[in-house]
């Protein structure tokens, strides 16, 4: 029986990449949406991905993107934009007959939150349930390459985020998630109307976080809380105010609370999802050259 075409969005990102790969070692077709041609596409391209250049906010680019398939996984970045473009993604993929989607949001999604980015999930969510196409909503805690934004800090010995050095969460890798993301849309049948939330395997503080980092990378480094400013500016999103308000009220919104730790993501792909050491072994030229 042949399989079904899926199309990845974000597809050169921490999620679309390694899904457009494993999608293809399990045979699927795979239609692969990007903002540009470059290495990263081109990779894609000779691992027999179909490669399409599209702007998600440009309704005719995103009607070609899901011509011929049917089943999609959304991801967009941290934009006000969310909203609008999960309009155009659902209209699309409504006209092409889909069915299902895979869509990611974020773990503290709810309708009371405050979060300028958080309450779009939460729309964007809703959005999905009201086309009546199968979705499943992924809800991820902090991705582990949160920490590729501080490599810049990393090399200099620091680690400088925004939260209280004893708050805690599970970081999550991406390839956990593209893992996951796979195995959902390999065989969506169980998974269809449900909200995963996805956490990687330890909970951890910031304090023991620095802990980690430095002891993989035989450095001394010790978490410092600094103000929001402080931590945009070091990743070069100082005058992004969409960014700051988000991380202005994540704990508020119970980004860091309830529920706080699950085995889904083994649960569903059957792999226990890698440790912040491992993830940080694993890019360890990022992080020293």
């Amino acid at each position: 029986m042949e399989k079904p075409k899926i199309l990845i969005t974000g597809a050169t990102g921490a999620t679309g990449a390694p899904s457009v790969e494993m999608l293809l070692q399990m045979g699927f077709p795979v239609r692969a949406l990007v903002h540009k041609e470059d290495e990263r596409s081109n990779r894609l391209k000779a691992l027999g991905a179909e490669i399409v250049v599209g702007d998600m906010q440009n309704m005719d680019d995103v009607r070609l993107a899901w011509q011929g398939a049917t089943r999609g996984y959304f991801c967009y970045p941290l934009s006000p934009d969310l909203v609008d473009v999960t309009v155009i993604f659902a209209q699309a993929a409504k006209e092409a007959g889909a069915e299902f989607i895979v869509n990611m949001s974020q773990k503290q999604v709810a309708p009371g939150v405050k979060s300028p980015a958080t309450i779009r999930h939460f729309l964007s969510e809703e959005v999905f349930n009201w086309t009546g196409i199968p979705t499943t909503h992924l809800r991820p805690t902090f991705f582990s390459e949160w920490f590729l934004y501080l490599t810049s800090q990393i090399k200099a010995d620091k680690l400088q985020m925004a939260f209280p050095k004893e708050t805690q969460h599970a970081p999550v890798a991406g390839e956990d998630l593209a893992r996951t993301i796979v195995s959902i849309l390999a065989d969506p049948e169980q998974h269809i109307g449900k909200v995963h939330q996805l956490f990687g395997p330890e909970m951890l503080s910031y304090t023991e976080i620095g802990e980690i980092i430095g002891k993989t990378l035989g450095k001394d480094i010790a978490y410092e809380q600094v103000s929001i400013q402080e931590m945009a500016d070091s990743i070069g999103w100082g005058g992004y105010a969409h960014f700051k308000n988000h991380i202005a009220n994540v704990e508020r919104d119970n980004v860091f609370g309830l529920p706080n730790f699950n085995n889904t993501i083994e649960d569903i792909t059957g792999i226990r999802p890698m440790t912040l050491a491992a993830f940080i072994d694993k890019n360890r030229a990022a992080f020293t050259n």
